[in-house]
């Protein structure tokens, strides 16, 4: 595929704003889950509070993880166009090293965490 610096520039702007809504969402899940074990005790309700607040911590090293690789990505875009300012709106063959199919994952994934943690939610509140 073929797109310019210029377009893969916007691109890793969008990522990076999703990964922030991504950080900040887990942040109130997270929140929600401490007023649950806050108010309950028993031990069913507290079993599943810890699973979820394991797969928050693996959603949470997965945002960190892409955050990395979005910051190498980067720092090759900008490479490029500081060794050709002049071309940044021509298209060049793009190599997409499978992230959009991890930001993809990563946006199914979470999705799947909130409506389980909703579901749970509605049960013990």
């Amino acid at each position: 595929m073929k797109a310019t610096l210029n377009q893969l520039h916007h691109q890793a702007i969008d990522w990076e704003r999703e990964l922030n809504f991504y950080k900040d969402e887990l942040k109130i899940l997270n929140g929600r889950l401490a007023e649950v074990v806050s108010k309950n005790t028993q031990r069913e309700v507290l079993a599943q509070a810890e699973h979820f607040q394991n797969k928050f911590i693996i959603l949470s090293e997965q945002i960190s993880v892409m955050q990395h690789e979005l910051n190498l990505r980067n720092d090759n875009i900008n490479k490029l166009v500081s060794e050709s300012p002049e071309h940044i709106d021509e298209r060049i063959s793009v190599i997409r090293g499978g992230m959009l199919s991890q930001f993809k994952g990563l946006a199914n994934s979470i999705a799947d965490t909130r409506f389980e943690f909703n579901e749970y939610l509605s049960k013990v509140m």
